[in-house]
């Protein structure tokens, strides 16, 4: 009996041995991209990273397409200690800090310079201390380009409000998207982003927008005519990580996990930016589709901007949109 304690001993001890101290941590990480996106190759590309980084002793396991659900569903479960990290839109974090949302709103920005300073800056910062503080949730980075979003309809060229009054447009379930499409006169329509294609094939709605390596990567341009390059939100995203899960690593393995997703939030805009322009003009060869590039932005921002401002300003806090609109102002007059 005593040799074969000894020889358990000696077996446990060579376990420990050749797997090293340091237990592995694996954590879980769900998005809703698809492969062939610019973000899910980044989002792979750091889970690599870290993994080589930290030696293997931080395994990321990754769920792409929605398979855990939808972007509101993974920040929920991310908000209860179900998910560790997860990508998400402004609009979805929204879902637990409502002034998330401010910086959707329809043709706020100028520029993507000026988005990144305020999103990433003190205008922005009691949303993400909120977030912090009421659910648990730190941002891994605040900044990741997603780009500017357009139009695109199926049977009716848009050029002015007044083209869109009656048509049945394909929304997020999201406020402020809402309000936007009401205030240029059509009529919003929720629907899950997965099955986005099929309702713009079965004629379910008449359109949608995205911005154009969306548009490209779910091929929405094979069952629409045309594209409306107007450029009326510019969606920034988020990476978002459970503040337990992230506190429960060592320092050294937390400033690896935020130095590769900065690096890959700077590799994002880079990269992002430049299909914008590239796959444009790959949609535009395919000869599917007619992509009208003059619509009159200054009429659709005068219906939708200060719409939403005014049926959002109790969901969002007055103080927080004068902030932000406060700020934009002063870089502006820089």
């Amino acid at each position: 009996m005593a040799l074969k304690n000894t020889f358990r001993i000696c077996v446990a001890a060579a376990v420990i041995w050749a797997t090293g101290a340091q237990a592995e941590t694996v954590l879980r990480f769900g998005h809703p991209n698809v492969a062939g996106e610019v973000s899910s190759k980044l989002y792979d590309e750091f889970v690599e990273r870290i993994a080589e980084r930290t030696d293997g002793e931080i395994k990321i396991q990754v769920f792409p397409g929605e398979q855990l659900g939808k972007e509101t569903d993974m920040v929920q479960q991310l908000r209860d200690g179900v998910l560790d990290i997860t990508a998400a839109s402004m609009a979805a974090a929204s879902t637990l800090v409502p002034a998330m949302e401010i910086p959707s709103t329809p043709f706020l920005w100028s520029n993507w310079l000026e988005a990144e300073a305020v999103i990433s800056g003190a205008a922005m910062q009691p949303a993400f201390d909120e977030l912090e503080e009421t659910h648990n949730i730190i941002p891994l980075t605040k900044i990741w380009y997603w780009g500017w979003r357009n139009f695109t309809l199926s049977e009716k060229e848009v050029r002015t409000p007044d083209d869109m009054k009656g048509l049945k447009i394909r929304v997020p379930e999201s406020p402020v998207w809402v309000e936007m499409i009401r205030g240029i006169g059509a009529a919003p329509t929720p629907i899950p982003f997965s099955d986005v294609y099929t309702a713009l094939q079965q004629g379910t709605v008449d359109g949608q927008e995205n911005p154009i390596p969306t548009i490209y990567a779910r091929k929405f341009y094979e069952v629409q005519k045309y594209i409306v390059l107007s450029r009326h939100m510019l969606q920034n995203n988020l990476i978002l990580m459970n503040k337990n899960s992230f506190a429960a690593l060592e320092p050294r393995h937390q400033r690896i996990i935020l130095e590769e997703v900065g690096a890959a939030s700077a590799k994002m805009t880079l990269l992002q930016q430049r299909a914008e322009e590239d796959m444009l003009k790959e949609i535009v060869a395919t000869g599917k589709v007619t992509v009208i590039d003059d619509p009159d932005r200054a009429a659709f921002a005068e219906k939708s901007t200060e719409a939403v401002f005014t049926a959002l300003s109790e969901r969002w806090g007055e103080e927080n949109i004068s902030r932000v609109r406060a700020t934009i102002k002063s870089i502006r007059e820089q």
